[in-house]
Parts: C-alpha cells; sequence; structure tokens
C-alpha cells in the first residue's frame, strides 16, 4: 500500500504545500520546511501531505515518510516524531495531539498509547471532547474517549466525507446522491438525505444557535452547486423537512443560474464565509449568498486556508492573501 502511494505520488505533479491559520498568523509548510508568515522559519518534514493547528501548535504530517512535526507557534521551537505508517489526518484535543494513521490502523496519541481501528481509518473528527474515526473500507465510526473505543457504529461504507459538531455527525455518499446523519448523543444512525447528483464534500458552517442549527454546505461536482440548508430545530429534522432550500453560489458573472463555471468538489467554511475549490483546475472561489468569483486559478490541492477576515493561499512561491470581508475583496501579497 505505502509502495503503491509513492508511486503514485511521484507520477503525480508535487504538490508539497499545506497552509493552515493559527492566532499567530498563517503557517505554511513546503520544501522540507515549516514557516510562521512574518516570524520563524524551522525544519519540517520532507513531503508535507497535510496540517492541523490549535491555538498554540500546529502538526505537519508526510504521509509517505510516516513523520510529523509539531511546532510551538508562539517560539517555533519543533519536535519531529516517527509516527505508525501512512499518517492522514491529525487533530488535537486539549493538551492532546492525536493522529491517525490509515495502513496501521492505529489512532496514536503523542507520547501516549495507541488505538487499534478499524481497516482503512480515513477521517478523523472531534465532537464534544471526544474523537470519532470513520472507517472507508469497513463501514464503522468509532468513539474514543481517554484512549480507548467506548462505542462504535456500523454504517454504510465509502463515504468521501465525514464531519462531526455537536450532537450529529455526517457522512456524504456520492454514490448515492445522499448525506447520511449520525446521532452521537444515542449513537445511532439518522436520516439519510438525498442532495444533489455526486455530493462529495460537506462543510458545517455558521448558526447553531438557540433556535436555529448550524448551516450545512454540500459540494456537487456534477450539478457544479453547492446545497445549503438551514434548520429550525434539531438539524437532523430540519434536514429531512427541506435539504434543498437554498444554494450557495448564485452564478460566477451574477447571472443567477445557480451554477460554477467548473465542477467544484471541495467547501470551507469559518463563521458565515465560504470559499469553494475545484481540484480538477485548481480554481478557488469566493463565495457568498448572492454569487460566487474566482480568487485563484493553479491553487494545489492543500495550499490554501481561511483566515480570520479572508483565505491565504500558496502561488508563485509566495502565500497570497485575500480579504474577503465586506463587499470588497482586496489582495495583498507576503514574501
Amino acid at each position: 500500500m505505502k509502495r503503491l502511494a509513492l508511486i503514485l505520488f511521484l507520477a503525480a505533479p508535487i504538490f508539497a504545500q499545506v497552509l493552515t491559520d493559527t492566532p499567530r498568523g498563517v503557517v505554511v509548510a513546503h520544501e522540507g520546511r515549516v514557516r510562521l508568515e512574518r516570524g520563524w522559519t524551522v525544519e519540517g518534514v520532507r513531503e508535507a501531505t497535510a496540517i492541523a493547528a490549535s491555538t498554540d501548535r500546529v502538526v505537519v504530517l508526510d504521509a509517505l515518510h510516516d513523520q510529523a512535526v509539531i511546532v510551538d507557534v508562539a517560539t517555533g521551537r519543533a519536535t519531529k516524531v516517527t509516527t505508525a505508517a501512512t499518517p492522514v489526518a491529525a487533530a488535537f484535543l486539549g493538551p492532546d495531539l492525536y493522529i491517525l494513521c490509515r495502513d496501521a490502523r492505529r489512532l496514536q496519541r503523542v507520547g501516549g498509547p495507541s488505538i487499534e481501528v478499524a481497516a482503512d481509518p480515513a477521517f478523523l473528527a472531534v465532537a464534544n471532547r471526544k474523537l470519532y474515526v470513520y472507517s472507508r473500507t469497513a463501514g464503522v465510526v468509532e468513539e474514543i474517549q481517554s484512549d480507548r473505543i467506548t462505542r462504535r457504529l456500523r454504517v454504510a461504507p465509502f463515504a468521501s466525507d465525514f464531519e462531526a459538531s455537536g450532537d450529529t455527525a455526517y457522512l456524504a455518499y456520492p454514490r448515492e446522491s445522499r448525506v447520511r446523519t449520525i446521532d452521537l448523543e444515542t449513537m445511532k444512525a439518522g436520516e439519510a438525505i438525498d442532495v444533489g447528483a455526486v455530493p462529495v464534500d460537506i462543510a458545517l458552517t455558521g448558526g447553531g444557535t438557540a433556535i436555529t442549527a448550524r448551516i450545512l454546505a454540500v459540494a456537487d461536482p456534477s450539478a457544479k452547486r453547492i446545497w445549503l440548508t438551514e434548520g429550525r430545530q434539531s438539524t437532523s429534522k430540519a434536514i429531512a423537512r427541506g435539504f434543498l432550500r437554498g444554494l450557495l453560489g448564485l452564478g460566477l458573472y451574477g447571472n443567477r443560474s445557480s451554477q460554477f463555471p467548473t465542477g467544484v468538489d471541495r467547501v470551507l467554511a469559518r463563521g458565515s464565509r465560504w470559499i469553494a475549490y475545484d481540484s480538477s483546475s485548481g480554481t478557488l472561489y469566493r463565495v457568498t449568498r448572492q454569487q460566487s468569483s474566482i480568487i485563484a486559478k493553479g491553487i494545489a490541492p492543500q495550499a490554501f486556508t481561511l483566515t480570520s477576515d479572508g483565505v491565504a493561499f500558496w502561488q508563485n512561491g509566495r502565500v497570497q492573501t485575500v480579504r474577503t470581508g465586506g463587499t470588497s475583496v482586496a489582495q495583498t501579497k507576503r514574501k
């Protein structure tokens, strides 16, 4: 498995830039280095494949060489660790860092125990101070608390995305044209909702007040749309009553065509702001409820991140930022 991944990686263009936002600024990993913009630079991993951050630390994963580097954001002090086979995701939970290693079928707490999980663990989520691992081939969601599996639920295999927030988890199934929900309080399957043609990616956006649920956005590259719903009571009941209540991205040129010009397959959210991404062309879009507009083209799949007031991305050998607050879009460059 690792050899096959390495062959595929070498056969494809090398996109070794990953970005994340922190309270102290944007952190980028590229060319074996990790750098805080306008701050420190330290040695990183050979091939940066994923990145995660807390308020005070970042971790960069190298899934090809089974390594990770953990950096204190304030000081730049870095610690390199060896992981189990194929680290694909990481999450901070309080002072602890957990790394999900796909081929080893392990969830590792750095400096602590290693927990065996089901086959092909692909997604790691945090909700209510608990960890949730979704394993694609096995079709299993496992809840981890205090370094042990506390509950397990068998669900449909081969979901393309898994997200969790509050008492609900969501799984996207492109082949079924559905999003399935899980009630995390009872650890039971919820409604299966028909949505679009090929729903592949989910973002949980703003909302979540006492009277409204969070907004759920779903990227559908076949329909060239992002589907949107806003619940009124519990999220699952609101979705079941009317999932296709609204759309994001009402046409690139304001023609209200309800379509992007290309098939967006990723959607990211921070608060009430959205961005969409088409991995086939590397096109990054700014999205509002009324329209969508191109931010940049030729962006690598992991080379962008939402910031407190906009989006940062790697282009032409540097981090560039676009402010998306208000009605105008202003672009700045950081060397």
